[in-house]
């Protein structure tokens, strides 16, 4: 939804990383709030981890008033392009670089705040080796109790790293990063994420019901200790999860202590073990199976259903469920100057376009002020509404 451009500031003299909002997606009042809603939480969060945001405004581009973020310029790649072009030197490196995303997680998380997005592609690794964490477009408060400040039935997330709780629309925690974070580290130890399909839906649906290989399917040499690390992450139910970043922290430093044993005895067995150690379930009359067949197919056309939306894109918005956006009077601003007229449209959250006429209407506006606005004062607009305004000129030429 955005792009990022390298900038440099003239003030600070330094290199900076610019990132607006695409000037198609301007008008749009979801991917502004999204857009917002980045620079709110990341301006919230302090940390060597993540991605710093030095600055944030407007600015019109192409005759649409567009967003921008003014960020840390960070010299490096993402995790994703480490993983692809380069293998990981050793599992324990891959370790180390999971213990920053979850000090950034940590950070986050104790600011009230849950990503929703971690996968390789939103991290990356300077050239002096700090993990950085960007990109919270779609991350949400939570309140609490823990849960997120928003509706239900949305499907947000990217497919190969989606929670089976963001898979069915449902309210979200901080154990959702967990599960992400797991995806990661999954990804970084064997070179390809849990699951993989054809299509998004059939990867969120391999979230829902299909049980993870161990990474050490894929990558002989890994000790059990990574397989049980992983797998806790990657656990269906929340509950089995790690329960806090700060958890799947220490259970890492422990691995890479030489402390396994620690970690193995605390941790459930991966569901490998499982799946031989239990009893097959009791096999059906034959009378029973074509109902328990009619069971089986509305339960996975209701699962598909619920994450129907990842077949379409990567962030889908399910609209139907939002409320009506409330409505406020459009102020006046006629005489104002930019500023004073940006301050009066965000006190009712409303923001400006500057459309510039070599004539005003009103010809004894000074310079620079507002001559003319549409919608006109007091009309009723909806939040977020853009009020287009006039800059005077000045006096016409007489000559």
């Amino acid at each position: 939804m955005a792009e990022v451009w390298l900038a440099y500031d003239l003030l600070l003299f330094r290199p900076v990383a610019v990132k607006t909002l695409r000037p198609e997606l301007a008008a749009d009042a979801e991917h502004w709030a999204r857009f917002r809603r980045e620079v709110v939480s990341a301006a919230l969060l302090g940390h060597p981890a993540v991605v710093a945001v030095y600055d944030a405004g407007e600015e019109t581009i192409d005759g649409h008033l567009v967003p921008y973020l003014v960020m840390e310029y960070v010299k490096g790649s993402t995790l994703l392009q480490l993983v692809r072009e380069a293998p990981i030197v050793g599992p324990e490196y891959a370790l180390e670089l999971t213990v920053g995303v979850l000090e950034a997680l940590d950070h986050a998380h104790r600011h009230g705040i849950v990503h929703r997005d971690i996968k390789p592609a939103n991290v990356m690794l300077s050239h002096e080796g700090t993990v950085k964490v960007t990109d919270f477009g779609i991350a949400r408060s939570v309140d609490r109790a823990g849960t997120t400040l928003t509706r239900t039935s949305v499907v947000v997330g990217t497919a190969e790293y989606l929670s089976p709780e963001q898979a069915r629309g449902e309210q979200v925690d901080f154990r959702t990063d967990l599960y992400s974070t797991g995806c990661l580290l999954y990804e970084l130890l064997t070179r390809r994420p849990p699951f993989t399909g054809d299509t998004p839906l059939a990867v969120a649906m391999k979230h829902l019901s299909e049980p993870p290989l161990p990474p050490s399917a894929h990558t002989p040499q890994l000790p059990a200790a990574y397989d049980i690390l992983v797998l806790r992450a990657l656990a269906k139910d929340r509950a089995d999860r790690y329960q806090t970043a700060e958890e799947m922290r220490d259970a890492i430093g422990k691995v890479l202590a030489g402390r396994a044993t620690e970690v193995t005895s605390a941790l459930p067995a991966p569901p490998a073990t499982v799946r031989h150690t239990q009893p097959p379930p009791p096999r059906e009359p034959r009378k029973e199976r074509p109902e328990r067949r009619r069971r089986i197919r509305r339960s996975l056309l209701a699962m598909a259903m619920a994450v129907l939306a990842a077949a379409v894109c990567t962030y889908v918005i399910d609209g139907s469920h939002a409320p009506a956006r409330p409505q406020v009077a459009a102020p006046s601003l006629i005489g104002e100057t930019m500023n004073e007229a940006r301050s009066s449209a965000q006190a009712v959250g409303a923001r400006i376009q500057p459309i510039r006429h070599r004539v005003c209407p009103h010809p004894g506006t000074p310079v620079g002020r507002v001559c003319e606005q549409t919608p006109s004062p007091g009309s009723r607009v909806p939040r977020h509404a853009i009020l287009r305004v006039t800059l005077s000129p000045g006096a016409p030429d007489q000559r």
